[in-house]
């Protein structure tokens, strides 16, 4: 069954507590996502990492819409439950994509 997400709620040094449709709930460290570079950098703004994101309303990922780039420059930053999912569970990954996962 494909993750959904329920609730997400960022708490402090760009952490975020995703709460799943199953009942379940994860902690996901974006430090490391951030720390990427290029359009990531984005997230390195904590009031923009803390309010900007929204979950999509069926739960099958969560995103910031717009991101403050430059002015000629449009997107955003979205990621799939079910990425965040293998991020929180590493081994589910393996399991699933083997190969993937190396």
């Amino acid at each position: 069954m494909m993750p959904r997400i329920a609730k997400a709620t960022a708490e402090p040094n760009f952490l975020l507590q995703i709460d799943w449709q199953d009942g379940s709930a994860d902690v996901i460290d974006f430090k490391p996502i951030i720390a990427r570079g290029g359009v990531m950098t984005a997230l390195a703004d904590a009031t923009f990492f803390a309010t900007g994101f929204t979950v999509d309303s069926e739960g099958y990922s969560l995103g910031w819409p717009s991101t403050p780039v430059a002015a000629d420059e449009v997107g955003g930053i979205d990621f799939s439950a079910q990425g965040l999912w293998y991020r929180a569970h590493p081994e589910d990954l393996e399991r699933d994509h083997p190969v993937a996962a190396e």
